[in-house]
């Protein structure tokens, strides 16, 4: 039986007897150029490790932004602010007054200073001025009012948000102040805004339950100075954003962890001006009766792969990170393996930007600035438990006799030394659905040169509803191009 479907993607059904599929730092690539039938139509290659570029405070990095020119990098780890260098030398630049919690970042060319960024972490909003290395907290008088939870940049307004109304203001056209202090309301209906983003010029103001957008349409009439912007009529829709921080852009267009009137947690993505889900019921049960609103999120681009990586801290007991790969429309989980309880839990990174041509992400809780590289197998040194769980083997729940399984790994990916030196594949199975599961089988993936290993195991047993799992934590490019069941059936 080939390719019975082994390579696949993540999906737990809501009941495992009747999905039980996990896919965990694996990712789905699809070859078009073969047909319905082709060996390694689909194949499953190892999501990125972590090499770390430089070390900040030792806590929760909030926020990353890529200054406009692509030569300094904005970080903010703790209550501290930095700009990093290409070389990625990291030098504080300032202080913020509040300390934990995810920050918004955005830059101009101020007619008067030239390049500023300007930062807002909820209670407060500041800028730093590149060419002077001025940090400023703004004060009460800067705008119609103190603090910002987001911010974001169009036709060189920075445009913010009102934490806790339906407010949001803009600052004065080619600056970073606010000496106007004029601001818009988001009032089409009656839930709060809850964050904003900039797409194709407009703003899309996304509440509580519900969504409107507005435009620029220039700040003078009849010779009164007014806020620039205007609702775009029939543009509203009836859901918003369940978790703020969870608004990420995706190709063109964004997408975030969804809420209406009805309900929350399905991941919805807009288009043109209409929300449409793309969550899986597996996705949306994995979060059901647990905490979504603090869920965070950021997308990255790799080799043609634009993933939508979101991470909701409170669900289990250690987090949980989805990713959707916007070029195959799939899931998959990525997580960090703690070796010394042998769990799985959240991803590590926090936030991320593209900056020196790479990558790069901060970490949840020890500052640690790292970029993506999907030809490191490892997270920072720490071992990355890769896994695969495929479908229910059952005809009518009668016998099948399992002769031989075996999986086409891209052989002789063994390195010189240590670990991974006989990089193994760990199988194990379940003969109840995925209630229990037998003792793990190992069997090598093939040293260096060993381009002709094959990963087989033979004399499998019986079973009624049969599932597969292989897991490999060894250090190597463990890549999945197909798997390959020898089976007969029995009489009952």
């Amino acid at each position: 039986m080939p390719d019975f479907g082994f390579v696949g993607t993540s999906y737990v059904a809501p009941s495992i007897y009747q999905g039980d599929q996990e896919c965990i730092n694996f990712f789905a690539e699809i070859d078009t150029s073969k047909q319905p039938g082709d060996r390694g139509i689909v194949a499953l290659y190892p999501t990125p490790g972590l090499v770390q570029e430089v070390q900040l405070l030792a806590a929760e990095v909030r926020g990353l932004h890529t200054m406009s020119g692509e030569t300094i990098l904005i970080a903010v780890s703790g209550n501290i602010v930095y700009q990093v260098s290409t070389a990625f030398v990291a030098t504080q630049i300032g202080t913020l007054i509040t300390s934990t919690g995810q920050v918004s970042i955005s830059d101009n060319i101020d007619t008067v200073n030239g390049l500023t960024a300007y930062i807002v972490d909820g209670p407060n909003r500041y800028t730093w001025v590149v060419s002077t290395n001025t940090f400023t907290t703004l004060p009460s008088t800067d705008g119609p009012w103190q603090g910002a939870s987001v911010v974001d940049n169009v036709d060189n307004y920075n445009i913010y948000n009102e934490p806790g109304t339906q407010n949001w203001a803009c600052t004065d056209l080619g600056r970073s102040i606010s000496s106007q202090a004029l601001y818009g309301t988001a009032d089409g209906a009656s839930d709060l805004l809850m964050t904003l983003i900039v797409n194709q010029r407009q703003v899309y103001l996304i509440g509580e339950i519900t969504t409107e957008v507005w435009t620029d349409v220039g700040n003078v009439i009849a010779g009164i100075t007014t806020f620039p912007f205007q609702r775009v009529p029939g543009t509203s829709s009836q859901s918003g954003i369940d978790a703020k921080f969870s608004l990420a852009r995706l190709g063109e267009t964004f997408v975030c962890v969804a809420k209406d009137t009805r309900g929350s947690a399905t991941i919805e993505m807009m288009q043109g001006y209409t929300w449409v889900r793309i969550s899986t019921h597996a996705v949306e049960q994995s979060l059901v009766d647990s905490v979504t609103n603090d869920a965070i999120a950021y997308s990255y681009q790799i080799e043609g792969h634009e993933m939508y990586v979101v991470t909701f801290p409170s669900v289990g007991q250690y987090g949980l990170t989805w990713v959707y790969d916007l070029s195959t429309k799939s899931w998959h989980k990525w997580l960090s393996w703690d070796s010394d309880l042998a769990v799985y839990k959240r991803h590590r990174s926090n936030c991320a930007a593209f900056f020196g041509n790479k990558n790069i992400v901060g970490d949840f809780e020890n500052g640690k600035i790292y970029s993506l590289d999907n030809a490191v197998y490892t997270d920072n040194g720490s071992t990355i438990r890769r896994l695969r769980r495929a479908v229910h083997l059952t005809q009518d729940l009668q016998r099948q006799y399992f002769d031989s399984f075996q999986i086409q790994f891209q052989p002789g990916v063994g390195l010189n030394t240590g670990q991974g030196q006989d990089p193994q594949a760990m199988l194990r199975w379940s003969n109840d659905g995925g209630s229990t599961w037998s003792n793990e089988h190992w069997v090598s993936i093939g040293k260096m040169g060993g381009y002709v290993n094959r990963a087989l195991w033979r004399r499998l047993g019986w079973s009624r509803d049969r599932i597969f799992e292989v897991a490999i934590s060894d250090p190597v490019k463990a890549v999945i191009v197909s798997a390959e069941l020898k089976m007969s059936a029995g009489d009952n």
